[in-house]
């Protein structure tokens, strides 16, 4: 296969491991904004008896407390296809968005309290070990594309700071009022 056919498959297979990562991140942050969230409402208190329950039960109890979240936001996501269907395209985007990112967080929260009883299921230890490959090949992928562009913004960033000196804070006070100019020129 030549370069010009490889170069889309590596595109593909980058902007695949760049969703499973943020799918990911997903999964981590909104698993800890939704634990925050239950601290303020006083949720947590009720997680002794999901430890309790699911303790008491099969692993295939909590196979399905872990599958509720996925199940309760089809609705929504049908929904949403409906209203881009009926071109509200932003705003059925934005409700796949938000409900997938509540469903995630909700799994995540719920798989710290299952994960034990679920990796008894033998097929779900195997699915499991694979997603862990795949997050471990998804940063080999991405991180050190993601190093680099840090590495840009830094150097950017030091030459900007050596140009415009100690005065920056005046320098960035007439870019702002420069700004200013331009805006109501335009208006």
């Amino acid at each position: 296969m030549d370069a010009h056919k490889r170069k889309p498959i590596r595109y593909f297979w980058f902007a695949l491991a760049l969703l499973f990562l943020f799918e990911s991140w997903i999964w981590d942050h909104v698993r800890d904004w939704l634990r925050a969230l239950g601290r303020r409402l006083g949720v947590e208190r009720l997680e002794p008896a999901l430890a309790d329950f699911v303790a008491r039960h099969s692993p295939y109890a909590a196979l399905a407390i872990f599958a509720v979240p996925a199940i309760c936001i089809l609705p929504l996501k049908l929904i949403a296809v409906g209203m881009i269907a009926h071109g509200h395209v932003l705003a059925g985007i934005a409700v796949i968005f938000l409900a997938k990112s509540l469903a995630l967080g909700v799994s995540a929260f719920l798989f710290e309290h299952t994960r034990d009883k679920l990796l008894q299921l033998p097929w779900f230890a195997r699915f499991y070990g694979v997603v862990l490959e795949v997050r471990a090949w998804a940063h080999r992928l991405v991180d050190p594309v993601r190093r680099t562009l840090h590495e840009a913004t830094a150097a950017i960033r030091a030459k900007v700071r050596a140009a415009v000196g100690e005065g920056r804070s005046l320098f960035l006070h007439k870019v702002g009022l420069l700004r200013n100019l331009v805006g109501r020129d335009r208006a």
